[in-house]
């Protein structure tokens, strides 16, 4: 009979096992998300649980009287058999069975925890109001989760916690009132909550993100468009208040008006420079900045920066040089970025240097294969720079002084479009300053190699050159010229150096450079008297004074040595190549609807000796392309049809009829698009308003003289 009894009751417990597999992989399947809570899915997990719920009714009857050891057993059975940790309590709280799995999760053994209230596995901070959960549980004993809705934790033995789910079962018998507690580990459960928790809030600021991403795109496309119809607008009537200042300028004038243009030329200049520059920094913010590629002689780039800024450090009374090293090659790049970078930095230095000298300086810097890294140099004895301030120098809009700005000028922009443009070539950009005594700025650019600098003979080997100079900086430069040119050099500050220097020549040729700006010892200026009384044409005097100004270009030194070594021989040929200006003869077509600037243009053409027929539009350009122009400037802004739709019928036209007649864009807008806007629409070349006297004659010397020679 106890056989049958054990083995009936054997079998429901294999049965319930199997119910509860089933009900618990449900509810795991709910849990980790595998199974939608739709409708027939839930009643498939109630199903399950009632399933479990009768079996388990069915075997109450057999485990109504606890103290019999056959029932002890199978209670036993059941509870050591769970996945999960089962405590038995009695109605008083005290733990009368529990399983391995209670031991493994809470870190006690059976000996520590049988007899023992259940409050040893609660938490401190919970334990103050567990009994009356108990005695609620007692008074209506159904079985149901504990605390549904709140967080519950385990204590272990060495006093940390876990977090825990609980399921309260009562059982009743003939000596008492038992719960069975089910305790599952929800560890993972909670990680992998709170993980998805974090993904749903990385998902959330993600997608805010790329809101903000659209619409900060969308704002920096507006600010784009503004500040280039802004540049547009404002580039039109600069380019009318610029041309006819320099047209006046050419003419003559009495003081007063003298002064009146130069003031309106210089304030133009100065408006056009702050276009520009807010321009740049609008182009790099939205990373529109495209590098072109040509090859050049970077000894032009650096002089002709120099160049610019002469006139503002003369009326200073600063003394300004300029330095290329000789043996930097011809190379290939963006020569206007390069140019663009030493103006700023050149700019900046005659701004904050009262007399005292500024030096602009280009060598070699590091060389790989057919690459070259150009390190350049400008030094000032200007204000100098406090350390605080050096951090947050190259920041936009960020000036070093706030009272030397307002006296000089500026946006702030300079240094910051430098920094990024030295960036864009491939290099860096830095400073050393010190208060009161100056500052010397850098920057590195990488560029190919487009020719290596040849040693040729320059026809001045063996000559001596005597410098006569105070001025260490201008003497090492000069020295460092005619070495170049395998010249034998000394200096001279002193009339007996003077003296020595000419002894000492062990040749006919020779030629004495002075530096009348600074000659130094009072009886030098004597000597240089006599010297130039002796031998005319033998002395090169350089200075505000004499035949070369500074800063000293190379090439204009090269001619004036040549010239006075031997002025009955041909001239070498200079070091660097020139190349020769030809007359042009051509008919042009300007396409011009601003009545104003047509009048205007009408006189710069004439001026550089090229007239030319003017049209309103694109409409009268298509029709007046027909007569058969040697070059059109075609402004792209125009009403009844801009300049790109005429070109695009002109170039129509030529594919029937055949010959190409060269179009230069003629146009305000200077964004890079623009550009190749213009390129595509089948124009050769581009002009960016203001248009300058200089502008207009180099465009016309190289597509008519081009036009000629293809002719």
């Amino acid at each position: 009979m106890v056989a049958r009894e054990w083995s009936s009751m054997d079998t429901a417990l294999h049965d319930l096992r199997n119910d509860l597999a089933v009900a618990i992989a449900s509810l795991e399947a709910f849990i980790d998300g595998k199974l939608e809570p739709s409708a027939p899915n839930c009643q498939r997990v109630l199903d399950s649980l009632y399933e479990v719920s009768a079996k388990v009714s069915s075997l109450a009857p057999g485990l109504r009287a606890p103290a019999s050891a056959g029932n002890e057993a199978l209670l036993g059975a059941i509870v050591e058999g769970s996945p999960y940790a089962k405590i038995l309590v009695d109605a008083q709280g005290r733990i009368a069975l529990i399983n391995a799995q209670t031991e493994k999760l809470f870190g006690y053994s059976r000996a520590e925890l049988l007899g023992q209230t259940i409050d040893v596995l609660v938490p401190e901070r919970f334990r103050r109001g567990h009994p009356a959960l108990r005695d609620s549980f007692n008074e209506s004993p159904i079985a149901r989760p504990m605390g549904a809705g709140r967080d519950l934790y385990g204590r272990r033995k060495d006093g940390s916690e876990v977090p825990i789910e609980i399921g309260l079962n009562p059982i009743a018998s003939e000596t008492g009132s038992f719960t069975l507690a089910a305790i599952s580990d929800i560890t993972e459960r909670k990680r992998a909550e709170e993980l998805r928790l974090i993904h749903a809030g990385v998902q959330q600021h993600a997608t805010a993100l790329e809101e903000l991403n659209r619409e900060l795109a969308s704002a920096s496309r507006f600010k784009t468009q503004f500040v280039a119809t802004m540049s547009h607008e404002l580039r039109t009537p600069l380019t009318a208040i610029i041309g006819a200042a320099e047209l006046l300028s050419t003419a003559k004038l009495g003081e007063r008006e003298r002064i009146s243009v130069e003031t309106i030329s210089e304030a133009a200049e100065a408006l056009f420079a702050l276009i520009r520059s807010n321009l740049d920094f609008s182009k790099i913010e939205a990373g529109k900045v495209d590098l072109e590629k040509r090859i050049f002689e970077v000894q032009t780039v650096v002089e002709g920066a120099a160049e610019v800024v002469a006139q503002m450090a003369r009326e200073k009374g600063t003394t300004l040089h300029a330095f290329v090293d000789p043996l930097i090659p011809r190379v290939e790049g963006d020569a206007d970025r390069l140019k663009q970078i030493l103006l700023n930095l050149l700019a900046n230095a005659v701004k904050f240097t009262e007399g005292g000298r500024v030096v602009v300086r280009a060598s070699p810097f590091r060389q790989s294969g057919s690459d070259i890294v150009l390190r350049f140099e400008v030094e000032d004895t200007g204000i100098g720079i406090p350390a605080e301030m050096l951090p947050q120098l190259f920041e936009p809009f960020s000036q070093v002084d706030r009272m030397a700005a307002r006296n000089v000028g500026g946006t702030g922009l300079g240094l910051s479009i430098s920094k990024s443009l030295a960036e864009l070539l491939g290099g860096e950009i830095g400073v050393t300053s010190t208060p009161g005594a100056g500052s010397l700025f850098w920057f590195t650019a990488a560029f190919a190699i487009a020719e290596e600098r040849a040693r040729s003979d320059s026809g001045l080997e063996g000559a001596g050159g005597l410098i006569i100079s105070g001025d260490d900086t201008f003497a090492q430069i000069v020295e460092r010229y005619l070495t170049s040119w395998a010249m034998k050099t000394r200096r001279a500050v002193s009339g007996s150096d003077v003296a020595d220097g000419l002894q000492t020549n062990d040749g006919p040729a020779w030629v004495a450079i002075v530096d009348l700006d600074d000659i130094g010892i009072s009886d030098i200026g004597v000597t240089v008297d006599i010297l130039r009384a002796l031998h005319p044409s033998r002395v090169i005097t350089i200075g505000t004074d004499g035949a070369l100004r500074k800063p000293l270009r190379q090439s204009n030194l090269f001619d004036a040595v040549s010239r006075a070594i031997s002025a009955e021989t041909a001239v070498p040929a200079r070091p660097t190549a020139v190349e020769p200006r030809a007359g042009v003869v051509g008919r042009v077509l300007v396409v011009e609807d601003n009545e104003r600037l047509q009048q205007l243009l009408r006189l710069q053409f004439n001026d550089v000796g090229v007239p030319a027929t003017f049209v309103s539009d694109g409409l009268q350009a298509v029709e007046a392309a027909e007569d058969g122009y040697d070059l059109i400037f075609m402004d792209c802004l125009m009403p009844n049809m801009d300049g790109l739709a005429a070109t695009k019928a002109i170039r129509e036209r030529e594919r029937h009829t055949g010959g190409h007649v060269p179009i230069v864009a003629m146009t305000a807008n200077a964004f890079a698009e623009d550009r190749d806007a213009c390129m595509a629409a089948g124009m050769d070349d581009y002009l960016a308003k203001p248009v300058r006297l200089a502008d207009i004659r180099r465009m016309t010397e190289r597509w008519l003289h081009a036009a000629a020679s293809q002719g």
